[in-house]
């Protein structure tokens, strides 16, 4: 805490009580108020470092240190019935991982069915 900011604190009880006249009890008054104004603000400016240099983790919330991949899904621990459920028909790739911007029909890329109805439009057979 610098000077300037300690005197901001003492300014700041004495001219909350300027218009008091100032006797022994008043005084330590004054003093007790001073005191835990400056501890009080001493909690919040009391700081290790800036944020930019700590960011938030989930390692300070919650008090562990996550894997590198913690978001990745490995396709091993993805069951048989989920991986043939999320497949696209035209391809037979997975769509598991794919956003559902990206998604045609059921779980088929939106990509294998544009092809499928372009295809289709060159060679007259369009459901249109």
């Amino acid at each position: 805490m610098d000077e300037h900011f300690v005197q901001g604190i003492v300014g700041g009880v004495l001219n909350r009580h300027k218009n008091r006249t100032l006797d022994k009890k008043r005084i330590q008054t004054l003093m007790v108020e001073i005191a835990a104004n400056i501890d009080v603000a001493n909690h919040y400016t009391n700081v290790k470092g800036l944020a930019k240099d700590n960011p938030l983790s989930i390692e300070m919330w919650k008090g562990y240190k996550p894997d590198e991949h913690f978001n990745e899904v490995k396709e091993e621990e993805l069951s048989k019935e989920y991986l043939d459920y999320w497949t696209c028909d035209h391809c037979g790739k997975n769509t598991h991982e794919i956003d559902y911007d990206y998604l045609g029909n059921g779980t088929n890329h939106l990509q294998c069915e544009l092809k499928l109805e372009l295809e289709g439009e060159q060679d007259g057979t369009s459901k249109k």
